[in-house]
């Protein structure tokens, strides 16, 4: 990866500090001078929706992320439904991480909609993806509809409207911390822009 970006800082409001490359370009927003999560570890929150093509051609950047972390950071996979019909997603998403299954099937799904054209936007499309990866779809659909993965879906949408999270992929470090894709000319851009961004909360 690129060395990382050299940034400076310039307040734009009492709350929030903008984080600018030497080029003048934004690459980040600081939306708290404080840490909002209660762990002791660095943890990066990925908001995402299955169905959002920049969401899967960021995939391999996150990838990396992850792969690259440290034992004191951790990376947390969020499906925001910032529209109605994005909460089948999200209830999918934490469906399959219920029966440990969302490691295997995460990039599936994102291929099968956004490679196959199968949007797998109804629980019967969800069902049938199942079978076919020879998963217990029955299981998988009485999960998908239960309080359990209700809660999650809630508690995901409390988590993106204390972020503001108005569209996706977008990443918060530590609380602190805002930026996604548009805030960067490259996907190696935004990874060393994280990495700077955990590195200023390891020092901190």
């Amino acid at each position: 990866m690129k060395n990382l970006l050299i940034l400076f800082f310039v307040a734009i409001t009492s709350f929030s500090v903008v984080g600018f490359s030497a080029d003048g370009s934004q690459k980040y927003v600081q939306i708290s001078n404080q840490k909002q999560t209660e762990s002791d570890k660095i943890i990066i929150y990925e908001f995402f929706w299955y169905g959002c093509p920049h969401c899967y051609n960021i995939e391999p950047t996150i990838d990396q992320i992850e792969a690259d972390l440290k034992k004191d950071t951790i990376l947390i996979k969020v499906p925001v439904a910032l529209r109605n019909t994005w909460e089948i997603h999200a209830k999918a998403y934490y469906a399959l991480q219920q029966m440990k299954l969302d490691d295997d099937l995460h990039e599936k799904i994102f291929a099968e909609i956004h490679v196959n054209a199968n949007r797998l936007d109804t629980e019967e499309k969800l069902v049938n993806f199942l079978n076919y990866e020879g998963h217990d779809a029955q299981k998988f659909s009485k999960i998908l509809n239960s309080f359990g993965t209700e809660i999650r879906v809630k508690k995901a949408s409390r988590l993106a409207n204390q972020y503001q999270i108005t569209s996706v992929p977008t990443l918060i470090i530590n609380g602190k911390y805002r930026t996604s894709g548009s805030y960067v000319s490259s996907y190696e851009e935004l990874y060393d822009v994280v990495q700077l961004l955990v590195d200023k909360e390891r020092i901190n």
